[in-house]
């Protein structure tokens, strides 16, 4: 029995990264990923779902969204599996924190304050070598960065492989952490300084109320249905030999258990008598769609 909680599913995450009482691990995180020239002094919790300009536009909804006391902007995701237009969706997410600080009724003013994009992976984007990449508008020409105020970040966990005994620097050792951290039954001398004893004790699956431990549980069981519904559309679309129907199959399945598992984690908190609001900032879920779940349970 694992002693503490896998943070790369979605209860997981934000509940080391996405809580108030998670303020402290997350700060850390930022700093020590974006290589920040000074740590952050505290972060305000933003609304998850971005609502467009228009209704015919499509929403965003991140894992976490937040800013700090300067006003920077930080988008952090968990991406547990494959998405196919992945990369167009990170741009169009960080479009949302770039348009909110255009205030309606005033001039344009065009100074705009750094937004940082964060994306953890549990899979290979492609083969191009390294775990972490830091994307930035820069000239072809030189390799000078063009605009230092937009920046995305991707760790891929399947690339890190360093052993614990080789685990050095502050990036290391959040990306050891998160992959391993499910596997660890002590805290490893080597992650003893804080902000991960921290984490490791909001980790703890002891530390759950029973209710929140079966939400997670819950959580664990999505995630194995959503490996099933995988290798199901994976075999169907081999043994027909389309890869256009693969590649298809695969998202709807994807996309289907991803829909079924913030639908039932919305009905537990629900039935714990969690404010419909909160639970949609938590699931992603539209707060229309959590009011209907309270009325009719479906």
């Amino acid at each position: 029995m694992p002693r503490y909680l896998d943070p790369t599913t979605d209860f997981g995450f934000k509940r080391l990264f996405g809580r108030e009482e998670s303020k402290e691990v997350l700060k850390g995180f930022l700093f020590d990923i974006l290589a920040l020239p000074h740590p952050i002094a505290d972060l305000t919790y933003l609304t998850a779902e971005q609502l467009p300009a228009s209704p015919a536009e499509r929403i965003g909804i991140y894992d976490i969204y937040c800013t700090d006391t300067s006003g920077s902007r930080f988008i952090v995701e968990m991406q547990r599996s494959p998405f196919r237009y992945f990369k167009e969706r990170a741009l169009f997410y960080a479009t949302f924190p770039i348009i909110q600080q255009i205030k309606k009724g005033t001039t344009y003013d065009f100074q705009l304050l750094p937004v940082y994009c964060i994306s953890v992976l549990r899979y290979q984007m492609d083969e191009e070598p390294g775990w972490m990449r830091r994307i930035q508008l820069a000239n072809l020409e030189t390799c000078k960065v063009f605009y230092e105020g937009l920046m995305f970040v991707f760790l891929e966990l399947p690339k890190f492989t360093l052993p614990l005994q080789a685990v050095a620097t502050p990036t290391e050792k959040w990306l050891y952490l998160l992959k391993h951290l499910p596997e660890l039954e002590t805290v490893p001398s080597s992650l003893a300084t804080e902000p991960f004893p921290q984490a490791f004790q909001i980790a703890e699956l002891a530390a759950m109320t029973p209710k929140e431990r079966e939400v997670y549980d819950e959580t664990l069981k999505r995630v194995s249905d959503e490996q099933l519904i995988l290798e199901s559309h994976f075999e169907k679309g081999r043994e027909e030999g389309f890869e256009k129907g693969l590649e298809k199959g695969l998202e709807e399945g994807l996309e289907k258990g991803r829909e079924e598992e913030k639908r039932a984690n919305a009905r537990s908190m629900l039935a714990e008598g969690i404010a419909p609001m909160t639970v949609a900032r938590v699931t992603g879920l539209p707060v229309d769609e959590v009011e209907a779940l309270r009325t009719t349970g479906e």
